[in-house]
């Protein structure tokens, strides 16, 4: 895109205080269906928007970006022990020619303590470190319950309440731990921006729920082509974001942003905890028909979600930058 060095605009990302403080958040209350229309009106027009959500406290988010520090600190061979060959975003990801200045873990179904044992095991051998498995299953278990209530909203706002069941059934979560150090201006010469340490692009799943430590630059595109940059309200809010999959499973209605980090005058390095919710490997992401008619034309063909990360993670789906519209749109 050849607009990544515009710098951000005065904007803000829409905040929604999704806490069950000072009032209960239960489905079919007046605060519930007030809330739902904020989540959809910030997923039309943005993409994305911040939350407040009280069962993260702050000490968790603080013990969780402790063990992702020690994580990273681990010497290269050991962080290769987590390597999984053929995959682009699960196992480690790091000295990456494309992302020089980003360190990234992946690893599925968090949310299962079973699964992020197994991962600190690989890591830090028989026993692995049990501070980090309660750390960072304790967070997902968390967000997921954000996860779950965003979703609840989505759905009943566009009267797809039918397929509840069903679409929580159709999904499983992926984490993701980052690190974005600053970047060094002799590697970065590719770019039009030194700043820029993750290019521009979408998340390919349904919803992404981010938080990070207190460095920034985390940046959003606006229908409008816009950069919005991102600032926390709060030290225990996350950053819900739409992804590929939701915008072609809603036939278009919501907006799934370009988005980039820049570092700009920081000194530290950024951390950030993603929990990713996406459609199970071999499940066909086709919009429901409720969402189709002379109004609202089929915007894409159905896909079986694992050929589109094939897709997507090829040179030719790098190369269009859009691969939804380019591979699956009509």
């Amino acid at each position: 895109m050849g607009s990544i060095i515009v710098a951000p605009s005065d904007l803000k990302v829409p905040f929604i205080n999704l806490s069950k403080q000072p009032h209960d958040l239960k489905p079919g209350t007046p605060h519930w269906d007030s809330l739902k229309s904020q989540v959809r009106e910030a997923f039309e027009n943005y993409g994305c928007f911040e939350a407040s959500f009280d069962k993260a406290s702050r000490e968790l988010r603080s013990d969780v970006f402790d063990s992702v520090e020690e994580l990273f600190d681990l010497p290269l061979p050991t962080k290769q022990r987590a390597v999984v060959p053929d995959t682009f975003h699960k196992g480690y990801m790091g000295q990456h020619p494309i992302y020089p200045f980003y360190e990234s873990f992946g690893l599925d179904d968090p949310t299962l303590l079973e699964s992020v044992q197994n991962f600190s095991n690989t890591l830090w051998s028989e026993g692995g470190n049990p501070g980090f498995s309660k750390n960072i299953h304790s967070l997902s278990e968390m967000i997921s319950e954000l996860d779950q209530t965003v979703r609840r909203m989505i759905l009943e706002s566009y009267g797809l309440e039918k397929y509840m069941e069903e679409h929580m059934s159709f999904t499983s979560y992926h984490l993701r731990v980052m690190k974005y150090e600053v970047a060094d201006d002799s590697k970065s010469k590719e770019t039009l921006d030194p700043k820029l340490v993750l290019r521009v692009h979408t998340d390919k799943g349904l919803i992404t729920l981010l938080c990070q430590n207190e460095v920034g630059g985390l940046e959003f595109q606006t229908k409008e082509g816009e950069w919005v940059s991102y600032q926390p309200t709060s030290p225990s809010s996350f950053i819900v974001l739409a992804g590929d999959a939701l915008h072609a499973w809603l036939n278009g209605r919501v907006h799934y942003p370009y988005h980039r980090v820049r570092l700009c005058g920081n000194d530290k390095p950024r951390y950030s905890f993603g929990l990713f919710t996406t459609p199970k490997a071999e499940n066909t992401v086709k919009a429901p028909q409720e969402l189709i008619d002379e109004q609202h034309p089929l915007l894409f063909k159905p896909f079986v979600y694992k050929q589109y990360l094939d897709v997507a993670y090829t040179q030719a789906g790098r190369k269009e930058n859009a691969p939804l519209r380019a591979f699956y749109g009509l």
